[in-house]
């Protein structure tokens, strides 16, 4: 398990090549719909970019793992699934809210039900498999367009081009899944 701060580089490290991994696949499955609509020259930029996006992928899930043991001791045990955290987290935040509304003059609203929060951040953990169960096919995905694309030739046989593409569609999308809730759980309680 890593220190707080050893943990929040990683995690920093692990964003950057997720969306550099994001990024990298959108390309990918753009640069491949313009080669197989007939674009020559296309091929060795596709290529590149199937070698970039598996690799990102790679990396990002590397890095997410080596963290994933901190994250389940200070975020998810100790806060996503911890009821009494959630509770004071709640009470602190409402206690701040009423003095910076008296101090601005105005009017605090209402505290979001803690039963709802707990219930909430229970979801978000769940989520969090989710996710690193679907980055995991998204990786396997991603090999295997890589292997189809470094043996396959456009001229070879049309018949390939659509199921190539939509295996490249679901990478990216896994991808793009897997950011998004990444951010979200971030957005609950982060290393």
């Amino acid at each position: 398990m890593f220190s707080e701060s050893a943990a929040r580089w990683l995690l920093v490290l692990h964003t950057g090549l997720g969306v550099a991994a994001v990024a990298t696949g959108t390309h990918l499955v753009v640069w491949l719909r313009r080669y197989l609509r007939g674009a020559d020259g296309r091929r060795r930029a596709v290529l590149k970019f199937a070698w970039l996006f598996f690799g990102l992928q790679v990396c990002a899930f590397v890095a997410g793992n080596s963290m994933y043991p901190t994250y389940r001791v200070e975020v998810r045990a100790a806060y996503l699934e911890n009821a009494p955290a959630i509770a004071d987290a709640q009470a602190a935040r409402g206690h701040e809210l009423a003095r910076v509304a008296s101090r601005e003059q105005a009017t605090a609203d209402e505290p979001t039900a803690t039963a709802e929060l707990v219930h909430r951040a229970a979801q978000a953990a769940r989520w969090f498999d989710v996710k690193e169960h679907w980055i995991a096919l998204g990786i396997l995905t991603s090999a295997g367009v890589l292997l189809i694309l470094s043996l396959w030739k456009r001229d070879d046989g049309p018949v390939l081009g659509p199921f190539v593409l939509a295996l490249a569609a679901i990478a990216c999308g896994t991808t793009w899944l897997g950011a998004i809730i990444g951010v979200l759980t971030a957005s609950w309680r982060a290393v």
